[in-house]
Order: structure tokens, then sequence, then C-alpha cells
């Protein structure tokens, strides 16, 4: 558990074609704890509510 995640937000829709779609905010980072018992999380937001989902820390370009 030595990684840095990304803590994404999950946002779920149904589009036109009643097919399920998902898109995913980067909306803060995790460290983990120097104990190694869990994680530390920095939200960049507030009053994000739903699913997260942690994922591998990855470069994001600016477009």
């Amino acid at each position: 558990m030595n990684k840095i995640l990304d803590v994404l937000n999950i946002n779920t829709w149904t589009d036109k074609n009643g097919k399920e779609q998902r898109s995913f905010i980067r909306c803060g980072v995790a460290f983990p704890r120097k104990d190694e018992k869990g994680y530390t999380l920095k939200l960049d937001v507030q009053n994000m509510t739903g699913d997260y989902l942690l994922s591998p820390k990855k470069e994001w370009k600016k477009s």
C-alpha cells in the first residue's frame, strides 16, 4: 500500500438510447498513511455526493 491514488467521483446517467453511461471527475488524491493502515484523503471539492473510486495516480493532460 505505497501508491498515491486519485479520488474520482462517478457520475452515472442514461443516454437517449437507454444505455447507461458513466463519467469520472477527479476530485482529490489519497496518500498512504505512514503506519500503512489506510489512506489520508485530500479532496479538492465540497458537497460532492455519490460514489467514489480510488484509482492508480496518473498524469492528466490539460486541454
